[in-house]
């Protein structure tokens, strides 16, 4: 499991690093990237659209992949090999979002579209972040909801009153 889990860190970690690359670029180094500057109207449009709509099917397409009854199933019964694989397409499909989007912002000149959508899944890179906590709980089966209620609900008991019922009925 510590394998899968290094080799998706080291993904997420190089989605991070090559966007903060472009963005040293764009920002800092003010490298021309506005290679498509000379773009039609439609173009614009069109692109802005296709953008629009992906970022808004994938990315919560993403981030709830893994509640998919197929894939779930998938990695209860192959664990490793299947997180591996499920795993890295949804880094791949949030990083390609989120690079695509910081391209397309400094190539059209500062397209404030393409900034706002880069941003939204920056926001939500962290809930796809595979900490061994997270590759282990979802390669494994959940408890039922009725267990899950019960273990909340004695969770939330004060231990002071207990020590003060546990006291009076002593005397």
């Amino acid at each position: 499991m510590k394998k899968t889990r290094n080799m998706l860190m080291a993904l997420f970690c190089a989605i991070l690093a090559v966007n903060t690359l472009l963005y040293i670029l764009g920002e800092f180094v003010q490298a021309d990237m506005a290679f498509m500057s000379e773009a039609s109207q439609q173009t614009r449009f069109l692109l802005s659209t296709l953008m629009i709509l992906l970022t808004i099917c994938l990315l919560p397409l993403s981030l709830r992949m893994f509640k998919l009854k197929r894939i779930q199933a998938d990695l209860l019964e192959r664990k490793e090999k299947a997180l591996t694989v499920w795993g890295t397409l949804r880094l791949a499909t949030m990083g390609l979002l989120l690079t695509i989007n910081t391209v397309l912002y400094y190539a059209l000149e500062f397209e404030s579209a393409y900034g706002y959508l880069a941003l939204v899944v920056l926001l939500c890179m962290p809930f796809v972040l595979p900490t061994m906590n997270r590759c282990v709980a979802e390669t494994s089966p959940e408890p039922p909801k009725e267990d899950r209620e019960e273990e909340h609900e004695t969770s939330n008991l004060n231990p002071q009153i207990e020590s003060e019922e546990t006291d009076s009925s002593n005397s």
